[in-house]
């Protein structure tokens, strides 16, 4: 049985996304890659390293934004292929950390290898820049005059590939992202990058299944542009805008876990407070073994990406101003509300846990979701206390307390 500390710790981990891979394809020459912007106009962060035949790995560096901060009004991304994706996170360290999370001392300023995803052995907050293609879009592209986004003075970066070499031969990779900033009496809008993240994938084995999660904003805000995030599973996406009567409106659309399109709003889409994003992710499942959600390629995941503004640094994640989680689960299965939380309490495995979820009805998305959220954020934090400890029963007892509305409604939804 899984206590409700282990729910928390299970569920509550939500990080940001790890990658996939690709087949490796010719390597461009340095003239075809990317040349760093002029003196004066913005910052180039590259990675170069080796990789040996036949060898898939993740790596990361670690850099150190300038003094003065970065005001990124444009970026542009180009790296050589076999990667699935270059990215550039923002972290909460002010200086470059001597060792990992998990205790190995090393030299983080250099390429180094991260294998089981970035945040297994840094911590990362955000997303300033990055691409899911050698030669395409990337995720910030270009801003309008006046709007850009911060990256406060002395921020540690962290820069992440993921490498495939499918030849016999070792190969050189590299990779080049390029921010370019306007000073700082120019900025008159402040922007940010949505980064929502669906922990709930499951997909059996030699099967199928959909993730769907919806976000509510709290503040009238403008997207420019939108892309999804999937690994090699992936079989369709599809964005939906939400209006306040509940009417559905399609955004974006497609069936590629790799070259990943981008859709572009011209005019920006205005997203008005009480309205919602959302997003969902159909998974084909050729393996023998199930497929959960998490970090690295043997994983899944199911994101929705993209640069807006004003700033809402909570909607980013999508939370609320509090904190607290502002997402909507929709399972596509049969399960009641009491039924999945009874599926939990039973799960054995990750698979088994999120799969929980996906199998509910979806008319019982909000009371599940809500519920949900109570558990995973310790009682909305009424309990952060009583489960930071070894007491599961404290931390039952105290989240039992907490969450005993939510759970009252759950209690009472059906599936139409």
């Amino acid at each position: 049985m899984r206590t409700t500390n282990s729910l928390i710790a299970l569920l509550g981990a939500v990080a940001l996304f790890g990658c996939s891979s690709s087949d490796t394809n010719p390597q461009p020459s340095e003239d075809e890659l990317l040349a760093p912007p002029a003196e004066g106009t913005g910052v180039q962060y590259r990675m170069v390293s080796t990789l040996d035949p036949a060898q898939e790995i993740e790596r990361c560096q670690l850099f150190v934004a300038p003094p003065e901060g970065l005001n990124v009004n444009r970026e542009m991304v180009r790296f050589s292929g076999g990667s699935h994706h270059v990215l550039l996170y923002t972290t909460p360290y002010t200086s470059i950390p001597t060792e990992t999370r998990r205790g190995v001392a090393l030299d983080a300023t250099q390429v180094h290898d991260c294998n089981d995803g970035p945040q297994a052995d840094w911590e990362v907050d955000g997303v300033v820049a990055g691409s899911q293609s050698p030669s395409g879009n990337s995720f910030l592209g270009e801003l309008p005059e006046g709007v850009a986004l911060k990256v406060p003075p002395g921020t540690v970066l962290l820069m992440n590939t993921h490498y495939l070499n499918s030849s016999s031969k070792p190969v050189e990779t590299d990779a080049r992202i390029n921010l370019y900033t306007i000073a700082d009496d120019e900025v008159k809008v402040e922007a940010g990058m949505l980064f929502h993240y669906n922990p709930f994938i499951s997909v059996p084995a030699h099967g199928r299944s959909t993730a769907r999660m919806r976000c509510v904003a709290e503040n009238d805000i403008s997207v420019v542009r939108i892309q999804s995030h999937m690994h090699r599973r992936g079989v369709g996406y599809a964005a939906n805008k939400v209006d306040l009567d509940g009417k559905m409106t399609e955004l974006y659309t497609h069936d590629r876990w790799e070259g990943v399109p981008s859709q572009e709003f011209s005019p920006f889409l205005e997203v008005k407070a009480g309205e919602s994003l959302d997003y969902r992710c159909d998974f084909n499942n050729v393996e023998d073994r199930a497929i959960a959600q998490g970090l690295t390629t043997r994983d899944e995941m199911c994101m929705l990406i993209g640069p807006y503004f004003p700033r809402s640094p909570a909607y980013e994640n999508c939370q609320t101003e509090e904190g607290l989680v502002a997402a909507t689960w929709y399972g596509n299965g049969t399960t009641t509300c009491v039924e999945a939380f009874e599926c939990l309490g039973n799960a054995q495995d990750d698979a088994a846990a999120y799969g929980c979820v996906v199998n509910s009805c979806e008319s019982v998305g909000p009371q599940l979701s809500a519920a949900l959220a109570c558990q995973m954020t310790g009682g909305n934090g009424a309990c952060n206390e009583a489960c930071s400890g070894e007491d599961a029963e404290a931390c039952n007892a105290c989240v039992g307390e907490a969450c005993a509305a939510e759970m009252e409604v759950c209690q009472t939804a059906t599936c139409n």
